[in-house]
C-alpha cells in the first residue's frame, strides 16, 4: 500500500506539473501576438522553477523525515491557495521577461513544489529502509508527464475551454494533496523503525559534478528548444506543436531511466549521425515539407539527440546519498541549455542558428565519449563529422548569398533578400521562410510578383470600393507595406504591426509607404489591442478591414477568434468589408472563418489566385465578409472560388477560451 501511494504521488505529481505548461502558455499567446518565442520563454521560466525544485529537494534532506513532510505538505497546501490567481501582471518588461512574470505570477510556488516531488519521494523511500534508489521511479513521473501532454492537444485542448481546464486541474492538486496527506499519514505510522532504516542525512554541500551531467542535459534542452522553433516557423504555435518535442524528450528520459541497458550507444551514436544531417536538410529546406512530415522528421531528429544525452546521463548515474544532486544538476544543466536559447540565442544570432549549434555539439560529445569510453578514435565518426561541417557551410553560403540585412528579436526573424537572377529581379522581405513582400528591383510594375497584384482577392476587393467610396482602410500586418501602394491620394491606410523590425525593413529598405499617394499611419502594437483602442476613444470607423498579421507561415490564432471579430465590426462601417489574407501551407483557416460568416450573418466569398510560375508570382488566398449588397454585385462570379461547406462547425468556431488548430491541419 505505501509503495502504491508513493507511485501515484509522483504520477499526479508529473500529469499536474507538465499539463499545466501548454495550458498556461497558450493562455498568454494572445498578449505576444501568438508567436513562437511563448513557448521558449515559458520553458526557460518551466526549466528555471524545476531547478528550484530540485535545490528546495536538496535542501530539504538536511531534515529529519517528519519534518520534510511537515514543511512540504504545508507549503503545497499554501500555494494551493493561491494558484491560479486573478492578479494581473502589468510590468513594462522585455516580452521574454513578462512571459516569465505572468507565469511565476500564476503559478511559481506550486510548480516548484510539483517539480520537487519525484526527487523527494525517491528520497523518503530510501530513508525507510535500506533501499537502492528507485531510478525507475523516473519512468512513472515520464509516464505521467507523457500522458499529460498527449491528452492535452488531443482532448483537453479540442473540447474543454481555458476556464474548464484550469477548473479539472485545480481539481488535480487538491488529488496531490490528499495523496501527501494519506502518504505523511502510513509513513509517520512508522515512525518507530526510522531510526533503524534511515540513511544518513545528505550533506547540503553541493559536492562537483561531473561535467557532463551539465553538457549532456544542457544539449539535450537547447536541442528541445531550437526544434520546437523550428517547427514553429512554418506551423502555427499551438500545444500540439510544443507537446511533441517535449513527449519525445521525457519519454528518452524515461526509457533511458527504466533499466541502464535501454541505451545502446553504438546503435544511437550512428542513428544521430544519419540525423544530423537530416537536420541540415530540414533547417534549410524544411519549409519544403508538410506539416505532418516536418514534425515527424524533426522529431527522429530529436529522439536520437535526446537518446544519447539522456542515455548517457543514465550511464553517468550515481547511487545513494548523491542522488539529489544528480538531478539537481540535471536541472541546472537543462536551465542553462533554455537559458542559451532563449535569451543569448536571439542576441548572439540572426536566424536559429542554435538548433545547427546543438547538432554540432553532440556530434563533437559522440566523439569525445567513444574516444573516453572505448579508448579508440572512431574515424568514421570524425569522418562525418568533418563532412557535416562542410555540407553546412556549403549550404549556409548558397542560402544567404542574396541577403541585405537580417533581424532577429521576440517575434521572429526577418531577412530581405535582394534575388538578381535571370529570371528574377526582386527585394523580398522574408519572416521565417515566408515571403512578406517583395519589390522589382529594376522599376517594372510593382504588384505583378506579389501576393497583392492586380488579380489577387485583395486587390479586386478594395478596387470595387474604391469605385464607390473613398479608402479608410486599415490594415492587421505591414510587411514591406505593399498595400499602401493599392490607395490613391484621398484615401487613408492605417497599419498595425506588432513586430517594430518589420516597420524598420519597410522603411529601410522598401518604398511603398514613403511613396504612397495615400495617408499613411503606422502603429506599433498588436492589432487586435490598438484596434480595441480605438474602440475605446471612439475613432472614426473604416470601409475596409484587411487581416494580414503573418506569424511567419500562419495568422496568429487570437486574430481569428469569436471576439476579435465582433471588435472587427464594432471598427467597421455598416458596409465595411472584411479582407482576411488565409494562404497557408500547412493549416486549413476557411472552416474558421465560414463559422464566423455563420455566426454574424455575413456573406463569404473566396478569390483563390494560382501562380503561372513560383519564381515571379505568388499564388495566395484571401476571403471577404461583409453585408455590403452594392459591392458584393460588382464582382464577377467567374473571379470566385467554390466554398465547400465545413460540417464540424463546433470544432472550428474558435473563441478567445477555446481554439484548437488540429483539426485543421492539412495532410
Amino acid at each position: 500500500m505505501l509503495r502504491i501511494l508513493f507511485l501515484l504521488t509522483i504520477f499526479v505529481s508529473a500529469f499536474l506539473l507538465f499539463q499545466i505548461q501548454p495550458m498556461l502558455s497558450k493562455e498568454l499567446l494572445p498578449q505576444f501576438g501568438g508567436g513562437a518565442s511563448v513557448w521558449s520563454a515559458s520553458l526557460f521560466f518551466y526549466q528555471t522553477v524545476l531547478l528550484l525544485g530540485y535545490f528546495y529537494a536538496h535542501f530539504l534532506s538536511r531534515y529529519s523525515l517528519k519534518k520534510q513532510m511537515v514543511i512540504h505538505i504545508s507549503l503545497v497546501v499554501l500555494a494551493s491557495l493561491i494558484s491560479l490567481n486573478k492578479f494581473h501582471v502589468n510590468l513594462d518588461l522585455a516580452p521574454n521577461w513578462s512571459v516569465m512574470a505572468n507565469l511565476l505570477n500564476q503559478i511559481g510556488l506550486v510548480f516548484m513544489l510539483l517539480s520537487a516531488t519525484s526527487v523527494l519521494m525517491q528520497r523518503w523511500y530510501i530513508e525507510r529502509g535500506k533501499n537502492a534508489v528507485p531510478y525507475h521511479w523516473y519512468s512513472v513521473s515520464n509516464l505521467g508527464s507523457l500522458l499529460a501532454l498527449i491528452s492535452y492537444p488531443l482532448a483537453f485542448e479540442v473540447f474543454f475551454s481555458l476556464p474548464q481546464q484550469k477548473h479539472y486541474w485545480q481539481i488535480g492538486l487538491l488529488t496531490y494533496c490528499i495523496l501527501l496527506i494519506c502518504l505523511a499519514y502510513k509513513l509517520l505510522g512508522k515512525s518507530s523503525k526510522e531510526n533503524n532504516s534511515s540513511l544518513p542525512h545528505v550533506q547540503t554541500i553541493l559536492k562537483k559534478p561531473n561535467m557532463l551531467w551539465l553538457i549532456l542535459s544542457a544539449t539535450s534542452s537547447i536541442l528541445l528548444i531550437a526544434t520546437t522553433q523550428m517547427i514553429s516557423t512554418n506551423i502555427p504555435p499551438m500545444p500540439l506543436v510544443w507537446v511533441v518535442p517535449l513527449a519525445i524528450y521525457l519519454g528518452s528520459f524515461s526509457y533511458t531511466f527504466a533499466n541502464k541497458n535501454n541505451y545502446n550507444r553504438s546503435v544511437w551514436g550512428y542513428a544521430f549521425i544519419f540525423s544530423a544531417f537530416a537536420g541540415l536538410i530540414m533547417y534549410f529546406l524544411g519549409s519544403q515539407f508538410n506539416a505532418i512530415a516536418q514534425i515527424i522528421i524533426y522529431s527522429f531528429i530529436l529522439l536520437s539527440g535526446c537518446m544519447i544525452c539522456h542515455g548517457e546521463l543514465r550511464q553517468l548515474a550515481p547511487q545513494g546519498t548523491l542522488l539529489t544532486h544528480f538531478y539537481l544538476y540535471i536541472a541546472l544543466g537543462g536551465a542553462l541549455g533554455s537559458l542559451f536559447t532563449t535569451l543569448l540565442a536571439p542576441l548572439l544570432f540572426k536566424q536559429i542558428t542554435e538548433y545547427i549549434v546543438a547538432l554540432a555539439v553532440l556530434l563533437i560529445l559522440i566523439s569525445y565519449i567513444h574516444l573516453t569510453q572505448i579508448k579508440k578514435i572512431n574515424t568514421i565518426l570524425l569522418g562525418a563529422t568533418a563532412l557535416w561541417c562542410g555540407c553546412y557551410l556549403v549550404l549556409y553560403s548558397s542560402f544567404n548569398q542574396y541577403n541585405v540585412a537580417s533581424q532577429r528579436n521576440f517575434y521572429g526573424y526577418l531577412t530581405v533578400k535582394d534575388i538578381n537572377t535571370a529570371d528574377l529581379a526582386q527585394r523580398r522581405l522574408i519572416d521565417g521562410t515566408t515571403v512578406h513582400g517583395s519589390q522589382p528591383l529594376h522599376g517594372q510594375d510593382e504588384l505583378t510578383s506579389s501576393y497583392y497584384h492586380q488579380h489577387t482577392g485583395v486587390a479586386k476587393s478594395l478596387a470595387i470600393l474604391k469605385s464607390q467610396e473613398k479608402l479608410k482602410m486599415g490594415v492587421v500586418g505591414l510587411g514591406a507595406g505593399v498595400l499602401a501602394s493599392l490607395a490613391d491620394k484621398h484615401d487613408t491606410v492605417h497599419f498595425y504591426e506588432l513586430n517594430p523590425a518589420v516597420y524598420t525593413m519597410a522603411n529601410r529598405y522598401f518604398d511603398y509607404l514613403k511613396n504612397s499617394p495615400a495617408k499613411v499611419n503606422v502603429t506599433i502594437g498588436d492589432g487586435r489591442v490598438a484596434l480595441l483602442n480605438e474602440l475605446k476613444e471612439n475613432a472614426p470607423l473604416m470601409n475596409a478591414l484587411v487581416i494580414d498579421a503573418f506569424s511567419s507561415d500562419v495568422i496568429p490564432a487570437h486574430l481569428l477568434t469569436q471576439q476579435a471579430f465582433e471588435l472587427y465590426w464594432q471598427r467597421l462601417s455598416k458596409n465595411g468589408i472584411l479582407i482576411i489574407h488565409i494562404s497557408n501551407n500547412h493549416i486549413d483557416l476557411l472552416p474558421v472563418i465560414q463559422a464566423h460568416s455563420t455566426y454574424f450573418d455575413k456573406a463569404l466569398i473566396k478569390f483563390k489566385h494560382n501562380s503561372a510560375t513560383k519564381l515571379t508570382a505568388l499564388g495566395s488566398e484571401w476571403v471577404v465578409l461583409t453585408s455590403n449588397q452594392r459591392f458584393l454585385d460588382a464582382i464577377e462570379i467567374s473571379e470566385l472560388s467554390p466554398i465547400k461547406p465545413y460540417l464540424n462547425t463546433q470544432l472550428v468556431h474558435w473563441t478567445d477560451q477555446k481554439n484548437s488548430a488540429l483539426p485543421l491541419i492539412k495532410f
